[in-house]
C-alpha cells in the first residue's frame, strides 16, 4: 500500500504540473510568436527597421494615383522656362498648388520674392522634415539641367507622406521650400543668411542625372567673385608717370592666379577671365575688371583657397599704385551627405521601390563617376540641418546643361524616376517623424561630420 500511494500521489503531482504548463505556453505562446514575427520582420529587411509594408504602400499609391496631375505641373514647369530670380510662373503655379491642398503657404520668404514656403501638419509634434523645390531654368537652354523634374519630386514626397500622415494620425510637420536660383544665384546662399531651414529636422531634395542614380552626390565648395581695379588715367606717350595702370594690375593678379595653381591641391581649381582692361592703347586704364571662381572638395579648403587668393589682388593694386575691390557671389558649400539617411533611401530604393542593386551606386561609392567637380547650393542646406540630394536616372545622351539633357527633362520616362525618387524621400521622411531613434542616428552622424569640418553647431 505504501508504494502505491506513493505513486498516486507523484502522478497528482506531475498532473498538475502538466496542467500549470498547459496552461503558460497558452498565455505565452501567442505572445512568443508575435515576438518573433516581429522580429523577423525587422531584422529581415537587411538589419534595419524601416517603414512596414502597408506605410510603403500607401505612400506608393498616394503618389501613383497623383501621377498626371504631377505630369501636368511638371510640363508646365518644362515648357515655361524661368531664369533666376524670375520664376514668377513657377513659383505662383507651386505655391498655388499646395495651397489648393490645404497647406498653409507663404510666398516672397527668406529674402527671394520667387521663395515660398509650404506647411502641413495634421497634429504637432516634435520634429519637422524639408523637401527643396527648385524650378529655375538655364539661359537659352531652357530645363537643361531638369529643375522641373526636381520640383516634381518633391511633389511627390509631400503628397506620398501628407497621404501617411492623415491616414496615420502621424505627429510633425512637412516644410516644402520653394528655392530658386540654384544656377548661379546661389537662392539657398540667400536663404539661408535670412534663416530658412533652422526648425527643420532633415532636409531632402533629389536631381536628375543622365546615366546613373545614387543616394550620394559629391560637389565642390564653390565662391566666385569679381574684382574691380581702380587707377588713374592719363596718356600713354605723352605723360605715362602721371598714370596708374588698372590694366596692368588686373594683368599681374591673373598671372599670380596662374602661377598659384601649381601649388594647389589636386581637389582645387581657379577659373579666371578679364572683363575688361582699357578702351584704348594711347590711354592708360583708369579700370579694370575680372570675374574669378575658386573651387575646393570642402568649404573648409576653400577658405583656405581664399586666404591665398586675395594677397595676390592686394599685392597687384599695390605695386601699381591702383586700389582693389572683391565683391564676392554666393558661397556654394559642399554637400555634407548624411550616411544614415543616404543607406536608408539606397535601402528603399532596393527593396521597396523596384530598382536592383545594379540600378544604383551604393553611398560607399565615390568613383569618379559621382565624385563631381560641380557645386550646389544645397551644400549650405547640408551645414545647417542633415540631409541628402540625391540622384537619378533619366536615360539622357548627356550630361546637364546640354540640349539634350534639356529633352530627356521633359519625357515620361523621367517623370517616372522623379516620382520613384520622391516615393523614396516620403518614407525617409516619414521614418524621421516615426522612430526617434532612427532620427537621433541622422543627428549623431551630422554633428560628427560638422565636427570633422570645424563647425559645430550651435
Amino acid at each position: 500500500m505504501d508504494g502505491f500511494e506513493y505513486t498516486y500521489k507523484e502522478r497528482q503531482r506531475e498532473h498538475a504540473l502538466a496542467l500549470v504548463l498547459a496552461i503558460l505556453l497558452n498565455i505565452f505562446l501567442p505572445l512568443i510568436a508575435i515576438m518573433a514575427i516581429n522580429f523577423i520582420e525587422q531584422h529581415s529587411r537587411e538589419g534595419t527597421t524601416g517603414l512596414p509594408k502597408h506605410v510603403i504602400q500607401l505612400v506608393s499609391e498616394a503618389i501613383d494615383s497623383a501621377s498626371s496631375e504631377l505630369r501636368r505641373l511638371n510640363l508646365e514647369i518644362w515648357n515655361n522656362p524661368e531664369t533666376r530670380f524670375k520664376e514668377e510662373k513657377a513659383c505662383k503655379l507651386l505655391a498655388g498648388w499646395f495651397e489648393s491642398q490645404g497647406w498653409t503657404v507663404q510666398t516672397g520668404v527668406y529674402g527671394i520674392s520667387t521663395a515660398f514656403e509650404a506647411r502641413f501638419s495634421v497634429t504637432p509634434g516634435e520634429r519637422s522634415v524639408c523637401y527643396n523645390a527648385e524650378y529655375d531654368a538655364l539661359p537659352e537652354l531652357g530645363h537643361a539641367c531638369g529643375h522641373n523634374l526636381i520640383a516634381t519630386s518633391t511633389l511627390a514626397s509631400a503628397v506620398g507622406a501628407s497621404a501617411a500622415m492623415k491616414e496615420m494620425k502621424i505627429p510633425g510637420t512637412l516644410i516644402v521650400m520653394g528655392t530658386p536660383a540654384e544656377e548661379t544665384g546661389g537662392g539657398k546662399y540667400i536663404m539661408a543668411n535670412h534663416g530658412a531651414w533652422k526648425d527643420c529636422s532633415v532636409v531632402l531634395m533629389t536631381h536628375a542625372m543622365p546615366d546613373f542614380s545614387t543616394a550620394r552626390i559629391v560637389t565642390k565648395a564653390s565662391w566666385k567673385f569679381r574684382a574691380k581695379f581702380h587707377g588713374k588715367a592719363a596718356h600713354a606717350a605723352a605723360a605715362p608717370w602721371n598714370g596708374n595702370n588698372a590694366c596692368d594690375a588686373i594683368v599681374m593678379a591673373y598671372n599670380g592666379l596662374g602661377l598659384l595653381r601649381q601649388q594647389i591641391q589636386k581637389t582645387e581649381s581657379i577659373q579666371s577671365v578679364i572683363l575688361e582692361a582699357g578702351k584704348a592703347p594711347n590711354i592708360i586704364p583708369d579700370y579694370a575688371e575680372g570675374s574669378f571662381s575658386l573651387r575646393a572638395f570642402d568649404s573648409k579648403a576653400l577658405e583656405r583657397l581664399r586666404s591665398r587668393v586675395i594677397p595676390i589682388f592686394d599685392g597687384a593694386a599695390a605695386s601699381t599704385g591702383c586700389t582693389v575691390e572683391l565683391f564676392w557671389d554666393a558661397l556654394y558649400e559642399d554637400v555634407v551627405t548624411n550616411m544614415t539617411l543616404a543607406n536608408r533611401y539606397t535601402h528603399y530604393m532596393i527593396n521597396d521601390l523596384g530598382l536592383t542593386p545594379a540600378d544604383i551606386l551604393p553611398p560607399s561609392d565615390l568613383s569618379a563617376k559621382v565624385d563631381q567637380n560641380g557645386s550646389s547650393d544645397f551644400g549650405n542646406c547640408s551645414y545647417i540641418q542633415p540631409g541628402i540630394q540625391t540622384l537619378f536616372n533619366i536615360n539622357a545622351t548627356d550630361m546637364p546643361h546640354t540640349p539634350s539633357f534639356q529633352k530627356a527633362a521633359g519625357t515620361d520616362f523621367a517623370h517616372t524616376e522623379a516620382l520613384r525618387a520622391g516615393k523614396a524621400n516620403a518614407l525617409i521622411g516619414l521614418e524621421v517623424l516615426l522612430d526617434e531613434g532612427f532620427y537621433k542616428e541622422v543627428k549623431s552622424d551630422w554633428i560628427n561630420d560638422m565636427k570633422e569640418r570645424g563647425r559645430l553647431p550651435e
